[in-house]
């Protein structure tokens, strides 16, 4: 499982009341998507919401036992348009996870699909179960 982080909870709703009262023309800004993290007998799944980001500008890296998902959605803006109201989010998604060592993150699989990312950590070899042979004489 996921190591708790007591301040990640604060963080995230410090960002979105910067993103709620934040003034328009603002620069680019990085935001903290939305996960589920689940497990099972197969290892510890991540569905890191992305909406509107290509399968492109996405990046995942995994070393010394932190996950780490990157991606960006840009904003492109067309000449001639006058915008109004720009409420979705753009810019950089970042979000890193502490993965235990038993899970084996030289393994990770990842697919994309609908705007989420779905990431799969199986478990390390060594901590699954293994049934020993007993020996008669």
């Amino acid at each position: 499982m996921l190591r708790f982080d007591p301040f990640r909870e604060l963080e995230e709703l410090q960002e979105r009341l910067a993103r709620a009262f934040a003034p328009q023309g603002q620069g680019p800004r990085v935001y903290a998507p939305p996960v589920d993290v689940m497990e099972d007998a197969e290892g510890l799944h991540l569905l890191v919401y992305l909406p509107g980001v290509d399968p492109e500008k996405v990046e995942v890296v995994a070393e010394e036992g932190v996950l780490s998902v990157k991606a960006e959605r840009p904003l492109e803006k067309q000449e001639g348009v006058a915008y109004h109201r720009l409420e979705g989010p753009y810019g950089t998604f970042a979000r890193s996870f502490n993965v235990p060592s038993t899970y084996d993150l030289s393994k990770v699989q990842a697919r994309f699909r609908h705007g989420v990312l779905h990431l799969l950590v199986p478990r390390a070899e060594a901590t699954k179960p293994k049934r020993i042979q007993v020996q008669v004489e």
